[in-house]
């Protein structure tokens, strides 16, 4: 009997059926360059204190409070201990690495990971993937690009592409699964943030559907943005166009709990901007034998957040069973 549980341990998902448990997490500027948005301090440091300037301006200060940071969001992830994270506001590899390791000490191991290849110069942030699983056929950035109109009287146009995307497949329980990550344009900017961000919306939607006329399983996640029937949500979700439509795991019967449900404040409004969203075959892969569960074999759950260091973000998670 010993010998069985430690076989479960290390392939739960193999030999004991239990969920695979995904989540999608901003991790609040988890990079050097810019740590010090986790302390209070302004984006652009020439507005602090003269004292923060001097305190900040020390590099090694500075690598300190982000190893701080990312000891801290290791902590925090530990507790959720998803089989695959989607992350949103993290650095580079170098940086990611650090967070890997910081997690490996914590105990929870993820083998494989993948970084992003940015385009937001400004921030200097990138999405990650981390997984249990082997991450393979992974798409570092998007190229597609898309117009849309930055005054209300359509006089005007200008050009996006999604900054901050990826893609990689894994191989669960013998089901190949596509996960895709995608941090969209905030909603600060106003109505340009907002035309801007839809069409990141669309051009996410292109990259999908190729997959999905294929009949493949889909994994969408990160920070969209985006409220669960705003304008870029269903744009992405599919109800824009002739293709299938992804589930929204955000929807009240796939949550046992109702106290959490949101992962943003924006200007004291909580809302819910991080999400994963399934394709509808991967949802119907999905079966137990629990009674009790309203969504069968798809549950979902807001973590809080409660250290202002680690992020302004609560984590999204959906556990997901097969047998």
């Amino acid at each position: 009997m010993k010998a069985f549980l430690i076989l479960c341990c290390c392939f739960p998902l193999l030999l004991c059926g239990q969920d695979l448990k995904i989540a999608t997490f901003n991790c609040e500027f988890l990079l050097e360059r810019k740590v010090h948005m986790k302390y209070g301090l302004p984006y652009d440091m020439k507005y602090a204190s003269k004292s923060a300037k001097k305190q900040w301006q020390d590099a090694n200060y500075r690598k300190q409070q982000f190893i701080q940071s990312t000891n801290l969001v290791a902590a925090h992830l530990k507790d959720l201990n998803a089989d695959v994270l989607g992350l949103t506001e993290v650095g580079n590899a170098k940086e990611v690495e650090q967070l890997v390791l910081a997690l490996k000490k914590e105990g929870v191991d993820y083998p494989y990971w993948k970084v992003c290849k940015s385009k937001d110069t400004g921030t200097g942030q990138h999405v990650a993937l981390l997984s249990k699983y082997e991450l393979t056929d992974v798409v570092p950035a998007f190229e597609e690009r898309g117009l849309y109109f930055t005054e209300s009287d359509k006089d005007e146009t200008a050009e996006t592409g999604i900054s901050k995307g990826m893609k990689a497949t894994a191989v669960v329980k013998g089901k190949k699964i596509h996960f895709f990550v995608f941090h969209l344009k905030s909603e600060r900017g106003g109505e340009d943030s907002d035309q801007k961000r839809i069409m990141q919306a669309e051009i996410a939607r292109r990259v999908l559907i190729p997959y999905l006329q294929k009949g493949e399983h889909i994994v969408v996640m990160g920070d969209l943005n985006s409220e669960k029937r705003h304008e870029a949500l269903l744009t992405i979700r599919g109800f824009r166009d002739v293709n299938e439509e992804l589930v929204q795991t955000g929807d009240n019967y796939f949550f046992d709990n109702y106290q959490t449900r949101w992962t943003y404040a924006y200007k004291g409004q909580q809302e819910q901007i991080d999400h994963i969203l399934l394709s509808i075959g991967l949802k119907n892969a999905c079966k137990t034998n629990n009674p009790k569960q309203k969504q069968m074999g798809v549950r979902s759950s807001i973590v809080e957040t409660k250290e202002e260091k680690v992020s302004d973000h609560n984590a999204f998670v959906v556990e997901l069973t097969f047998d």
